[in-house]
């Protein structure tokens, strides 16, 4: 039994901002070799010219000549009994008796960097460019988004020697590798752009079903204020438990064993039951895999692909019209169901996948839930989400309940997720169903969902009230 299992995938989109960031730093760097030595030797005693030529061999020229070089520059000075001696400056350059001078020089440097706007990590020097969609947006202070120059310049020295490391700085910064350069003073920071960056989550619960911690950022400096932000954000959206309006779902279509996956309370997964399951559905010849966490998870969308590639592949080769075979994907009314970038990759897919240069394989439509036809603000927000090429379609809110969802392909297979929200259990709505090529179950589920479609929710409003991108105009 594994460990762990992944029951939810969601991204929440963090606010984060990209500066131009001007400064000065100190850098040490060494001295050319005679000049080094010169100034070791007397560093370690006051010595007479003659004494310094006699150490290195040097002629009467050849000591001269380095001796005035080193006073020009300020570096040796005549002591009252007449020695070469350090100055104030050439001091500085030693840290202790016996080590190597260092020269520390002022320079100046520019840098575009993006920073988060709840902990101020620095991110790196990369443009993103993620939308503020297919996810759930953390909340943070008014204060962190409209004084950020002010946190950004202060976090850029803190972190600098960890922004160095990291390699988001000029090359030249690190071209000795005995060098450590230090901020000086922070010269300007400018604020470019805002936009977020993309914090996948992965929501897990033990062997025992029990929901598990969920992991630090591997890109924030530290994770518990996001967290907190996360909670917050995740109580806001979570819902009653629905365990007994599904539970009544699975009964009427005759799915006893998603319903057997729940513990006698309702209140829990039994994992042991459900790795049970896997076992006797993958060494069965029934066509049926149960699952557990979003279809469009990487793990789960192999299940949909073990059907439907074999069905495209056959599709391409036949010479029958086939084209005009509807693939239908039914949205729950769920809060956390498509917060992931997942599924607009799943969505575009089946869409592209659908026709060859010359002809259709199979018709893709999909259904997002809607208050009615007048509903003009959800179907912008869906718009928002969706890319402009998929032609989703409004489906008035209710289909089996409201939190299933269903991908049917006509006559060949059907995926069935029940959104079952157990908020005194898990912080998210746990998604679990199964995909079956059974022909009774595929034309029985089938029928749940043309029935729906077809049918009417009052007086002249039908259930399909036609695409998301003319409701969202008003019209």
């Amino acid at each position: 039994m594994e460990s762990a299992k992944t029951y939810h995938e969601i991204d929440f989109l963090l606010p984060a901002q990209r500066f131009n960031i001007n400064f000065s730093y100190v850098t040490q760097k060494g001295l050319p070799f005679v000049r080094e030595f010169v100034l070791r030797l007397i560093h370690l005693s006051p010595m007479s010219r003659s004494q310094v030529a006699t150490f290195f061999g040097f002629s009467r020229n050849e000591v001269q000549e380095a001796v005035d070089d080193l006073v020009d520059r300020g570096e040796l000075t005549l002591s009252d009994n007449g020695r070469l001696v350090l100055t104030e400056a050439s001091k500085s350059y030693f840290s202790d008796i016996g080590e190597v001078p260092t020269l520390s020089l002022l320079r100046d440097s520019a840098v575009c960097l993006s920073f988060d706007l709840a902990v101020f990590s620095c991110l790196g020097k990369d443009n993103f460019s993620e939308k503020w969609k297919a996810g759930l947006s953390i909340k943070v202070a008014d204060e962190n988004a409209s004084c950020s120059e002010s946190f950004v310049e202060k976090q850029f020295q803190r972190q600098f020697h960890e922004i160095l490391q990291k390699g988001f700085l000029s090359k030249s910064l690190t071209q000795d590798e005995k060098d450590s350069p230090h901020v000086y003073t922070v010269n300007s920071v400018n604020k470019i752009k805002q936009m977020p960056v993309r914090l996948p989550v992965q929501f897990k619960m033990d062997e025992s079903g029990r929901n598990v911690e969920r992991e630090d950022f591997e890109k924030l400096r530290s994770s518990d204020y996001v967290h907190e932000q996360i909670s917050l954000e995740l109580d806001r959206l979570a819902r009653p438990s629905n365990f007994g309006e599904i539970a009544k779902v699975m009964m009427e279509i005759g799915d006893a064993q998603t319903l057997n996956l729940f513990d006698a309370k309702g209140s829990g997964i039994s994992m042991q039951f459900f790795e049970d399951l896997a076992r006797i559905e993958s060494n069965s010849s029934t066509k049926r895999s149960s699952f557990i966490g979003p279809i469009y998870s990487s793990a789960n969308w192999g299940l949909v692909q073990k059907h439907l590639g074999p069905l495209i592949k056959s599709r391409r080769e036949t010479k029958a019209d086939v084209g005009h075979t509807p693939l239908f994907w039914i949205a729950p009314s769920d809060p956390f169901w498509g917060k992931s970038s997942n599924l607009q990759v799943r969505i575009s897919e089946l869409f592209e996948k659908a026709s060859t240069k010359d002809r259709k394989l199979y018709s893709p439509t999909v259904y997002l839930p809607v208050g009615g036809p007048d509903d003009f603000r959800t179907a912008r927000q869906w718009q928002r989400e969706f890319d402009a090429g998929a032609e989703a379609r409004g489906l008035i809110e209710g289909f089996l309940g409201g939190s299933v969802e269903v991908l049917l392909f006509e006559n060949e297979f059907v995926v069935v997720v029940y959104h079952v929200s157990l908020r005194d259990s898990y912080p998210v709505s746990v998604p679990v169903g199964f995909i079956s090529a059974e022909q009774d179950v595929v034309t029985s589920i089938g029928k749940f969902v043309q029935d729906y479609i077809d049918s009417t929710s009052g007086f002249e409003r039908p259930n399909d009230c036609g695409l998301i991108s003319k409701l969202g105009r008003g019209g």
